[in-house]
């Protein structure tokens, strides 16, 4: 119940949001020849002003350098097309990766019950209720962990909204409410608002471009260093530094897909350490 709430109210925003981006997507490009021509009429006097670049002598030496390269050039297009093939096979396969997980975790904790239930029956009684308690402690402990991620979304939703809406770019408070949304994934999410809040400011107003990385930039620090660690953190058991130090060490092993898992692995691992411990000390004891 608790991954078809979360899966349902970031798709439900997601979905509402989808028409506010695509009607400003349309005014951007609508006016994107203004902005081109904008860009030009600065550079132009510009250039040989402050760098002593004369524009029509520069165009006529760019013509002729391109000529003369035009091989080299192409073989370098080429060998960039083959590096985005290859580039696009792997966000393919991480896009994958990203939808397998909420969906083998939805299944996963749908039928957890009927999984124990099931393995718990192919055990002796002893070993059967240790199980059990093992098995409803992880569930809960999972579930906490999605309640604390809601809660960082809907956190990191309002302050990128508010902030990039305050800015005065032209749908911040879509893109915003977006790249929070996206921060269940790491890095990646909060990369995707910020290209279109920098391409958004380039077209609108290059003013903008400070303002939008200042935003970004402090929602980063805050959500790394405060927001997750206590909202998250806490719920599943984890310390704060615990919670750093999970990110860093499961992302230095295993790379993005670790960063992914660094916080429920952490606390189901923290479970089974617990439940090994009292094992191992009532041993010790009724020796």
């Amino acid at each position: 119940m608790v991954v078809g709430s979360f899966l349902g109210l970031g798709l439900g925003f997601l979905v509402l949001l989808f028409p506010l981006l695509a009607r400003d997507l349309l005014q951007l490009i609508a006016r994107l020849p203004n902005t081109t021509d904008a860009w030009q009429a600065a550079l132009i006097p510009y250039l040989p002003r402050n760098l002593g670049v004369d524009w029509n002598t520069s165009l006529s030496t760019w013509r002729e350098l391109l000529q003369q390269h035009l091989g080299s050039i192409s073989d370098a297009l080429q060998n960039l097309l083959l590096s985005a093939r290859h580039g696009g096979s792997v966000l393919i396969h991480l896009f994958l990766t990203l939808l397998l997980i909420p969906v083998v975790t939805f299944y996963l904790l749908k039928d957890w019950d009927r999984l124990i239930q099931a393995l718990a029956q192919k055990l002796p009684p002893r070993s059967a209720d240790p199980l059990r308690q093992l098995a409803h402690e992880i569930d809960v402990v999972l579930g906490q962990f999605l309640r604390g991620q809601i809660l960082v979304m809907t956190c990191m939703a309002t302050f990128y909204g508010l902030g990039l809406h305050f800015t005065g770019l032209s749908s911040g408070l879509a893109l915003g409410i977006t790249a929070g949304l996206l921060v269940f994934i790491p890095y990646v999410g909060v990369f995707i608002g910020f290209v279109l809040a920098i391409l958004t400011a380039l077209i609108q107003d290059p003013s903008l471009l400070l303002p939008v990385c200042g935003v970004f930039a402090a929602g980063h620090v805050l959500e790394g260093s405060f927001i997750t660690p206590r909202l998250v953190g806490e719920r599943i058991g984890l310390h704060p530094v615990m919670v750093i130090l999970a990110l860093l060490s499961f992302g230095q092993l295993l790379g993005f897909f670790g960063i992914v898992i660094a916080l429920p692995a952490s606390a189901v691992a923290r479970i089974l350490l617990g439940h090994l411990h009292l094992t191992w000390w009532s041993k010790e004891t009724d020796a």
